[in-house]
């Protein structure tokens, strides 16, 4: 790297308390984006994946450490808290300094983990430089102490960036352009999924078993047998904290593996078997829906495996404040009276205090915890936040939350349809929901989704199974004749076949299966 002088006073007077990460703009305040850009690994990324790949910032980001490094390890003014004060006076140029060094290190700290100032605020109320200002006096490496920072939050995703390159037909690095993983409309929303998740440390490579797609009805049995069998876990869980013991992590982790497992055998086994629920047990297998939604969310963003896995386990535990709740209340088939709500909402901090006594929970988890009733609209609770004050898998949960609840049949109300459910949930966008998260999330569970009670226009009424890959009904149970009003044996119908009997069969209209007192769980297997 050539020699480069950086002058710390350009970050005087920045405005760096913006709601959202840009690391160009932090490179920009600081007066080192040339530097960074024309970088020889930085420019080799860029031929090699363009400006958009998920890389390209990461290494932004490294560089930008490297760039500042002699400055990293020079002196710095000792911390004062009179200038902790929103108020304070900056007279003299000693007092400008401090300002631009305070900017400075706040700016480091954004680029390490790759969150807003604003949001790291959010997580650290008590975010200060007194550490960092302290580490020179005591002998201690400020720019090594930034770069293994953030070579830990970036790890996982590195790792997973070296994976890609290695299986991609071992074409040398820059022959040809190689393309974003089919980004969602919500571009910065797949960015800060990869920014927030702390990477776990290195682990020994394991050799992949390749998954070999197969039938729904071949999956959908082994599907049901690893329901049955996770909701026995999750049972002995909720023993365990009762007795006020931690809850067993490895295994929820082996238990989520398994879900990935059979979703990517075939998806739609799973998102089926979800709507198996019995009252007497909603939350238990609640848990379990929401993991098989999480999972379906993140492959549906185009997240690498790691992030999938760990949305899969904060869904399956982003809600266990609720069994620390009174059965009764939970079972409650009336309205909650103010007070009940009061303490239905206490559900956060109960999970909480279950998830403080477990090691090694994933940060990302906790977010989930705290921000799965938030609204974007500030509308939500516990802190009425808004936008993009809410952490990116809080938003996450909120949507698969919403989606499992009301299309299950609970003790206080019944499923209202996979379809009326997509209805509302379209509605609440941009005022419950992430526009671009819901977006996504509602184009790939599809208009008609698994589960839906449809009328065909060969006059029989079933259940969809499967969807195409235009996310339209393929795969349909047909169970009853509208014809004769009775019930058939039910039969599996193929829809959009380009020949045969069933080349002209499409879905009519929505049916309520209460009105013909159906019930898809009865129709799964």
């Amino acid at each position: 790297m050539p020699s480069f002088k950086f002058n710390v006073e350009s970050c005087f007077g920045a405005d760096i308390f913006v709601g959202y990460f840009n690391v160009d703009e932090i490179l920009d305040i600081m007066g080192i984006k040339k530097e960074v850009m024309k970088s020889k690994r930085v420019k080799n990324l860029i031929s090699m994946h363009g400006r958009d790949d998920r890389i390209v910032p990461i290494a932004k980001r490294q560089v930008a450490f490297d760039v500042l490094s002699s400055y990293l390890d020079s002196s710095f003014m000792p911390f004062d808290s009179y200038y902790v004060n929103d108020d304070k006076l900056l007279t003299s140029r000693s007092d400008r300094l401090y300002d631009a060094e305070e900017r400075f290190l706040i700016l480091c700290m954004s680029l390490v983990y790759g969150k807003s100032v604003k949001g790291l605020k959010v997580l650290y109320p008590d975010l200060s430089t007194k550490e960092l200002r302290s580490k020179k006096s005591k002998g201690k490496s400020l720019f090594r102490y930034f770069r293994e920072e953030l070579n830990d939050q970036t790890r996982d995703y590195i790792q997973t960036y070296k994976e890609r390159l290695k299986n991609a037909d071992d074409k040398p690095a820059g022959r040809e352009p190689v393309k974003e993983e089919a980004a969602p409309p919500a571009e910065n929303v797949k960015e800060e999924v990869a920014e927030t998740v702390v990477a776990a440390k290195p682990k020994k490579p394991v050799v992949e078993t390749k998954l070999i797609p197969t039938s729904f009805e071949v999956e959908t049995p082994a599907a049901l047998k690893l329901f049955k069998n996770g909701h026995i876990l999750i049972s002995a869980q909720i023993d365990r904290m009762k007795r006020g013991e931690p809850i067993e992590l490895a295994e929820l982790k082996v238990f989520c593996q398994r879900l990935i497992e059979s979703h990517t055998r075939n998806n739609f086994s799973l998102l089926a078997i979800r709507h198996i629920k019995d009252a007497s047990s909603y939350l238990e297998q609640h848990a379990m829906g929401m993991a098989v939604l999480g999972i379906h969310f993140a492959k549906a963003l185009k997240l690498s495996k790691s992030y999938i896995e760990v949305i899969a386990l904060g869904a399956l535990l982003f809600d266990l404040g609720r069994f620390r709740l009174p059965m009764a209340m939970v079972m409650k088939t009336e309205k909650m009276t103010d007070s009940e709500f009061d303490l239905f909402r206490k559900h956060i901090q109960f999970g909480e205090q279950i998830l403080q006594k477990v090691e090694g929970v994933p940060k990302a988890v906790f977010q989930m915890l705290y921000d799965h009733h938030e609204k974007v609209d500030g509308s939500g609770y516990p802190e009425g936040k808004q936008g993009k004050e809410i952490s990116v898998y809080g938003k996450i949960a909120a949507i698969i939350d919403a989606y499992d609840a009301i299309t299950s049949e609970q003790a206080h109300k019944p499923s209202i349809g996979p379809i009326r459910a997509c209805q509302r949930m379209r509605k609440e966008s941009g005022l419950a929901f992430d526009k671009e998260l819901i977006g996504v999330f509602l184009k790939n569970i599809g208009v008609i989704p698994v589960g839906s009670c449809v009328l065909l226009s060969n006059g029989r009424v079933g259940f969809v199974l499967t969807l195409n890959k235009s996310f339209r009904p393929s795969l349909v149970r047909q169970v009853y004749s509208m014809t004769n009003k009775s019930f058939i044996e039910p039969s599996d119908i193929e829809l959009n076949k380009s020949a045969g009997v069933n080349a002209d069969v499409t879905v009519t209209k929505e049916v309520s299966p209460q009105s013909l007192k159906l019930q898809f769980l009865d129709h799964i297997l």
